[in-house]
């Protein structure tokens, strides 16, 4: 992906220099909002290096796994696990709406933005929305970084890695917003975490797994959870010929 200036210039420094920028801004927060914090972790190898960094200063911070109820199986005993060899002080979502539930009512998602957002907002933003009221969160720290795809680019040049959202209420902070890919990696293997097996199964991208915002769920599903593509596609399928039948 070809970076814009804004954010090439931020990316491309010595990671000496974006290292020790993160952990100040980890610091920093977890001062600044004592006991209102959380990490969100996802099971992701990005959102594991900002969990690792803010347990090493702070090992109660709050922390959140987004269980939508389409994850890898691997994500969850996965999330699980860590939560158990660091004592995470761990709280696990679930949506009032399921995914199922949302599919029956709206259609397979084809990938087009307005169903991508339904799904999102019951799945995953509506519950941390609640666990943020309910324990008074005031601050989000996330695994996000500008190079993961175009959208995230343009959103790190226009609000940078610490930014006031009106959405979620809360102060989202992306220590690793400069990172490369590489880097965080480099990180992982430096320090000897565990990571999510379901990468060394051959997953790009975890999270849910018939999320269309990622433009090979397809093909990385049929190779990891055959069983489950293959209602997901009959039913994709059984949507298309009724409406071709109306």
């Amino acid at each position: 992906m070809n970076l814009i200036k804004e954010v090439a210039e931020k990316v491309n420094r010595p990671f000496s220099e974006k290292y020790l920028e993160t952990q100040g801004l980890i610091a920093t927060n977890l001062m600044k909002y004592k006991g209102k914090v959380a990490v969100a972790f996802s099971g992701g190898k990005d959102s594991l290096v900002v969990l690792h960094m803010a347990w090493q200063l702070q090992p109660d911070i709050l922390v959140v796994f987004n269980n939508t109820g389409v994850e890898y199986p691997e994500t969850v005993s996965y999330v699980a696990e860590i939560a158990e060899k660091w004592d995470l002080n761990l709280v696990v979502t679930h949506p009032e709406k399921t995914y199922w539930d949302i599919m029956k009512q709206g259609g397979y998602d084809t990938g087009k933005r307005k169903k991508h957002n339904d799904c999102c907002y019951w799945v995953k933003e509506k519950p941390m929305r609640q666990v943020v009221k309910q324990l008074s969160i005031e601050a989000e720290i996330t695994g996000i970084t500008a190079v993961e795809n175009r959208m995230r680019m343009f959103n790190a040049r226009d609000y940078g890695w610490c930014f006031y959202s009106k959405k979620s209420k809360t102060q989202r902070i992306h220590p690793i917003m400069w990172w490369t890919p590489e880097e965080v990696k480099g990180y992982i293997t430096n320090m000897g975490l565990p990571n999510n097996p379901i990468y060394a199964k051959g997953a790009e991208r975890i999270g849910c797994m018939p999320c269309t915002a990622y433009k090979y769920w397809e093909s990385q599903m049929q190779k990891l959870n055959f069983k489950l593509y293959k209602i997901i596609k009959l039913r994709k399928d059984n949507q298309y010929v009724m409406r071709l039948e109306c």
